[in-house]
């Protein structure tokens, strides 16, 4: 048996998955404007296992985001998963944005927000490119050239880009631990874990 919880928290978005090897049972998310992981994602994982019908003792493994994002917020998610990786004994699984995001779309935006200030991480071709230039954003998204954009709240279109995504029409999803189900089962059936529990350097910015 396969039954893995995902966590994500490296934006404000809140995201976690309940998955039986790479199916999708169930998937909360609570998108907002300002960073509440460590008052909602306790309760979000009782919620989810609730309706589906498992107890913490059913889980197989459980996975997060290992970056980038706001620091505080990836502590919370490798703290909480720690947690219960030790409580249960259980396989702890790390997944990052950009690799697992590049296997799904060719070019796209990942914007990414901490306490603050905005990032923008862009995946082009094969190479990433970090706070590119709003100018060349734009240059990009006239030619057609990008039309993917990940976002970590739903008010960033409006404050940040709304000059810019006018123009053309883009694509956009938010931050979802529903993307990595794959990825991370793939991990989990390749007994590519997380071994080191004691530390880790995080991939944030």
């Amino acid at each position: 048996m396969a039954l893995i919880l995902i966590i994500e928290t490296s934006t404000t978005i809140c995201s976690i998955s309940l998955s039986y090897k790479n199916l999708l049972l169930k998937n909360i998310n609570c998108y907002n404007f300002y960073f509440q992981h460590i008052n909602i994602l306790h309760l979000f994982i009782i919620k989810i296992l609730k309706s589906c019908n498992f107890e913490l003792l059913s889980l197989d493994a459980i996975a997060f985001n290992n970056g980038p994002g706001s620091y505080t917020s990836l502590k919370i998610g490798l703290a909480t998963a720690k947690g219960i990786s030790y409580a249960l004994n259980i396989p702890l699984i790390s997944f990052n944005l950009n690799p697992s995001l590049t296997k799904l779309y060719n070019n796209f935006l990942l914007l990414i927000r901490d306490k603050y200030s905005q990032y923008n991480i862009l995946s082009f071709g094969k190479k990433i490119f970090f706070n590119i230039n709003k100018y060349y954003l734009f240059q990009l998204i006239k030619k057609n050239l990008i039309k993917t954009f990940f976002l970590y709240t739903r008010y960033d279109v409006y404050l940040e880009l709304s000059n810019i995504l006018k123009f053309n029409p883009i694509n956009y999803y938010f931050i979802n631990t529903k993307y990595f189900i794959n990825i991370v089962y793939s991990k989990y059936k390749n007994h590519l874990f997380f071994k080191d529990k004691l530390y880790l350097k995080y991939n944030y910015i």
